[in-house]
């Protein structure tokens, strides 16, 4: 598929979800044929708005049921803000983990560039989408062996989302890369710890 010069909202949904497609089945080739065009910068902002408006979501309905255990509490609830406040989340989130991973693989030889870390991460937060809401629940304090799976299995897919997304940025090797996601993840981690 090459870039379309003129617009067309069904040509670009069909765009958009053949793309999308592709990131989901982890084809890393798709990154490359979208580095010419100028729809990962469109694809990010849809993609991490949508990630923002899943956790928001999931947290609005996970508030409601924690205050409607606790009918004497008078907490003002504002589903809006809630909703806002997980959008900026996520594009704060998408920003730190774009920097975190870039500056790792620019030190074991990958590209200086920033940007292309920033929106493959940003377009392939499609994979991340799963992964919201059983966030949200553990947030909330619900547990269970049945949200314990769901995470793993939500986790692994959207760190392999990740993983594909950001070895075509970097254009390292598949053990350097290895080596800068499991740097990434023991930095994030202990600061993680550190600050929680």
């Amino acid at each position: 598929m090459e870039a379309v010069g003129k617009f067309s909202a069904k040509g670009a949904a069909m765009h958009y979800f053949q793309d999308m497609m592709r990131i989901l089945r982890l084809d890393g080739a798709v990154f490359d044929r979208l580095a010419a065009t100028r729809l990962p910068m469109r694809y990010t902002m849809l993609n991490v708005s949508v990630l923002g408006v899943i956790y928001g979501m999931a947290s609005i309905q996970f508030a409601r049921s924690m205050l409607a255990r606790q009918p004497d509490a008078t907490i003002s609830f504002n589903p809006l803000m809630i909703l806002m406040v997980s959008i900026s989340i996520a594009f704060f989130m998408h920003g730190g983990l774009s920097l975190f991973v870039w500056v790792f693989c620019r030190g074991i030889g990958g590209s200086p560039q920033f940007m292309p870390t920033y929106l493959n991460i940003g377009t392939a937060a499609i994979t991340l989408w799963p992964l919201a809401p059983v966030v949200s629940a553990l947030q909330s304090g619900v547990s269970g062996p049945g949200l314990t799976v769901g995470l793993s299995i939500a986790g692994v897919y959207a760190a392999a989302g990740i993983f594909v997304a950001v070895k075509a940025a970097s254009g390292l090797s598949p053990v350097k890369m290895t080596l800068a996601a499991v740097a990434t993840v023991v930095y994030v981690g202990c600061f993680l710890y550190l600050w929680l």
